[in-house]
């Protein structure tokens, strides 16, 4: 097959060859690959909260992008000043408090007339013990390492976030020059549609995220528990991650809710399983005539971003799997079915 021969061919390779350079550049520069993702995904969750301001408030473009750039930052200097600080102290408490809950098997003392649950729960403690203590060693590492690090990429990319949602519109107008007339069309119609695709998951994502965090902090004060804050920013973080980020998030919440009789584990559980439903058909909704991601696609792409780029490249799976499911779709698929 000559890659030259046609427009889509001619697209199809140039875009492959500036995905690949990019890669290279992120596997050779990591402050510059954290960055790039920490600004796009930025950038997508603005020009969201733009669109939103656009719909229902009517006001002009530039003024909804001003005007979602304060919310968005605002709310990151409250978590900043009250939510991070109040979880990071909070922290190593709770950690103390689960492993001596899992040293003391509180949890067969109301299980005892039931052996066979009780072995159950107890094979997954066991299993998840270890899991836990690495986790949490894990996590202290990347902090020591990366905090230098972070802040550095913190500040390139709010000056990132800055500039280009507000030229957004003229970033995408000039993104085809990229690309020989011959094949910009192609190109251009290939941008569209990963932009606003891209737009869209990423926003329900973060949406996802917040209402799953902002309910297991409810559920925590309703319920008048320890460690609100704790279990809702981990919530928030881990829901980040599609699919994988469930499992690593109800993990901490089984162990505290072995704490809490079976009658509490029983609700806790009950409570868990009907805000993932709620965020997940709020999803199907959103994602209504957009692009869906293959959940398999989506877990490997999260599997080998994260193992070959670190931490962040959890969070570059999910633009990564979007990138080549329409890179499919526009590009492979068509030459796949010609006859």
């Amino acid at each position: 097959m000559n890659l030259l021969s046609s427009p889509r061919r001619q697209a199809m390779t140039l875009v492959a060859l500036y995905l690949a350079i990019f890669l290279i550049l992120s596997l050779l520069l990591r402050n510059f690959f954290n960055t790039i993702v920490v600004t796009i995904i930025s950038v997508m969750i603005v020009d969201a909260v733009a669109g939103f301001f656009r719909k229902y408030m009517k006001i002009s473009l530039r003024k909804s992008i001003v005007i979602a750039m304060i919310t968005y930052f605002l709310l990151i200097a409250i978590g900043l000043v009250f939510l991070i600080p109040a979880t990071f102290s909070q922290f190593n408490s709770f950690y103390k408090f689960l492993v001596d809950l899992l040293d003391k098997r509180v949890w067969e003392q109301y299980l005892k007339d039931n052996p066979k649950l009780l072995e159950n729960i107890n094979s997954i403690v066991d299993f998840l013990k270890p899991k836990l203590t690495d986790l949490f060693n894990y996590f202290l590492e990347q902090i020591a390492t990366f905090t230098p690090q972070a802040i550095l990429v913190a500040f390139f990319s709010i000056l990132g976030t800055i500039y280009v949602s507000l030229y957004l519109s003229d970033l995408e107008h000039h993104a085809p020059m990229l690309f020989p007339k011959s094949c910009r069309d192609q190109a251009r119609l290939f941008l569209l549609d990963l932009g606003q695709n891209m737009r869209r998951f990423i926003a329900v994502i973060v949406i996802n995220a917040l209402l799953v965090g902002i309910s297991f902090g409810v559920l925590f004060k309703i319920m008048n528990l320890k460690y609100g804050i704790v279990i809702a920013f981990w919530a928030f973080v881990t829901n980040l991650i599609p699919i994988v980020g469930v499992l690593f998030e109800y993990i901490p919440v089984f162990i505290f809710s072995l704490s809490l009789g079976l009658e509490g584990l029983l609700w806790i559980t009950v409570f868990t399983v009907l805000i993932h439903v709620g965020v997940f058909v709020l999803f199907l909704n959103v994602m209504k005539g957009y692009t869906r991601i293959n959940p398999v696609i989506l877990i490997f792409s999260i599997l080998i971003t994260g193992e070959v780029f670190g931490p962040v490249g959890i969070f570059f799976g999910v633009p990564l799997a979007m990138f080549l499911v329409v890179y499919w779709r526009r590009f492979l698929q068509p030459e796949f079915e010609k006859e």
